[in-house]
């Protein structure tokens, strides 16, 4: 406890110092530079389909690790590109029985530049998917990039916006017909 007293103390006096400084120099001190917003912040998961087709297709136990490890591939593309204005958006996640997978990155505008979106998208599909049975999955991870930036425009929870030609006029439901039709065989 003194040791945590002392330091709170010292802290208080070296920012009192600090302030003083700034004062005997006639308070002209420039604004310290903003700390540079962070490349990945991971945010939600969403299961595009309903909890019981998820639970019938693939066990949480093996879910779970394949989100982590798309979800860090992705960060790990997103640090490696040159920083951008920030972006928001989601990483949506689909996987096949027969073990194929596929990424799609949708965003807000401005979105990252096309070369850092393939980046993520193939470092993602790199990663090995988890075992699925008697029909595709798609779960989607919400994120920012760059300190973020506008939501993505349309449904909530976002989906690619060519995949919008794919509902009927009067609207539809994401099945496994629409999967089909969105990442035909």
């Amino acid at each position: 406890m003194r040791a945590k007293a002392a330091m709170t103390a010292g802290l208080a006096v070296f920012s009192l110092s600090l302030g003083l400084a700034a004062c005997d120099r006639g308070g002209d001190v420039a604004p310290a530079a903003e700390a540079p917003a962070e490349a990945w912040v991971g945010k939600d998961v969403v299961l595009y389909l309903p909890d019981p087709v998820m639970k019938a297709r693939v066990e949480v136990s093996a879910l779970s690790p394949y989100v982590n490890a798309a979800t860090a591939a992705a960060e790990g593309a997103i640090r490696a590109a040159p920083a951008q204005p920030g972006a928001s958006g989601m990483l949506l996640l689909m996987v096949k029985p027969d073990g194929r997978t596929k990424a799609w990155v949708v965003t807000g505008d401005p979105a990252p530049s096309p070369e850092t979106v393939l980046a993520v998208v193939e470092t993602v599909e790199a990663v090995p998917a988890p075992a699925v049975r008697e029909g595709p999955i798609l779960v989607g991870v919400g994120f920012d990039a760059w300190g973020g930036g506008a939501p993505p425009a349309g449904a909530s929870p976002p989906i690619p916006r060519d995949w919008y030609g794919y509902f009927a006029k009067d609207g539809g439901r994401l099945d496994d017909a629409f999967m089909a039709r969105v990442w035909p065989d």
